[in-house]
């Protein structure tokens, strides 16, 4: 009978344990990081050998900038759910966030190789905007040209290679990647801003008016914005 009642405990801690932390995750994904600590805390107390639970709070201490403890639980979800593709993606734009770019390009590619992974051209952007930060141009070209193999209309890196090209002084090609972008997306102040670039490199002078004049009217307290001004 002891038996029975400590598998029962343990089933009901697991199913708190779930419970916590598909709250927690909901939280999180709405930014709602008060909330998203309080259950996820419960989850991870519950049922602390979840790399589930890990990963999320991992998402959760990097978001409110705990670093070492977001460090120490993406390990512990990694450790144990090592060809998970989602969690290695997120754990790559951990590391690469924090510097260490050649452990983020294996993340990324570990999590690419995963057969089962529904949307590899994720990781594959992840890696060029990581080593497009690092200005490694060439490689960065190389995987974001893989993700548009894998998905030609994937917005971020349709606006990722119009940038890079820009940097790269191929405003031709910057700019047809950034109207392909502008075909699938919303404008933002970061692509508008990219346009008033593209379209002033390419001495594009109405182009850029525009440009500039729709980022001031629908911006106007933009980062870019204030940059442009």
């Amino acid at each position: 009978m002891q038996g029975c009642a400590t598998n029962s405990k343990k089933s009901k801690s697991l199913e708190a344990a779930g419970y916590h932390a598909q709250l927690g995750i909901g939280y999180l994904q709405r930014n709602r990081l008060k909330l998203a600590q309080q259950y996820l805390g419960k989850a991870l107390a519950a049922n602390p050998k979840s790399p589930t639970v890990q990963h999320y709070y991992a998402l959760l201490q990097d978001r409110i900038g705990n670093k070492q403890l977001a460090a120490r639980y993406f390990a512990l979800a990694v450790k144990q759910d090592r060809n998970n593709p989602e969690l290695l993606n997120n754990y790559g734009s951990f590391l690469c966030k924090h510097g260490a770019v050649n452990r983020a390009e294996m993340a990324f590619l570990r999590a690419t190789a995963n057969p089962l992974y529904d949307t590899p051209e994720f990781a594959f952007t992840n890696a060029g905007i990581c080593l497009k930060k690092r200005n490694n141009y060439r490689r960065a070209e190389g995987y974001l040209s893989k993700a548009l193999s894998l998905n030609p209309t994937f917005p971020s890196a349709l606006y990722h290679m119009a940038e890079l090209s820009h940097r790269q002084n191929k405003n031709a090609k910057a700019q047809a990647y950034l109207y392909r972008y502008n075909e699938r997306a919303p404008i933002t102040s970061e692509t508008l801003k990219l346009c008033y670039r593209i379209s002033t490199a390419l001495n594009e002078v109405a182009s850029a008016q525009k440009c500039s004049a729709q980022l001031l009217a629908n911006f106007p307290n933009s980062k870019e914005a204030s940059e442009l001004n």
